[in-house]
């Protein structure tokens, strides 16, 4: 399931992972180690303007969050110290590219296949 950044209202952090809310309804969310991977990027908007990630967790479900989100900062601050070896933001934050035809993106968190 692919979560619109553009209807959320905003992002909700637990010990144990995070929740997505839309039109006032947990719409999806996920524990730490269901995240399986991490890319950011710019959206090609330049209106857009700062770097979006979208998350990948076990199970299919992509969540995309973006910095006019609610609990964004929180979320990577946050993200940071529960998701071993992912890149601290201030190492990608001002690289990530527009996002393009090719979708040049950066990974900045991929769980190693058990």
């Amino acid at each position: 399931m692919k979560i619109d950044p553009n209807e959320t209202d905003r992002i909700v952090l637990v010990a144990s992972g995070f929740g997505v809310w839309q039109a006032g309804r947990h719409i999806a969310s996920g524990r730490w180690g269901d995240i399986v991977r991490v890319r950011a990027f710019r959206p090609t908007d330049p209106a857009a303007g700062s770097v979006t990630i979208d998350l990948a967790l076990r199970g299919g479900t992509e969540v995309t969050i973006t910095p006019a989100i609610p609990g964004y900062d929180a979320f990577l601050r946050a993200a940071e110290t529960a998701l071993p070896g992912m890149r601290p933001r201030a190492k990608w934050g001002e690289a990530a590219k527009p996002l393009s035809a090719t979708r040049e993106e950066i990974v900045v968190f991929e769980r190693a296949r058990s």
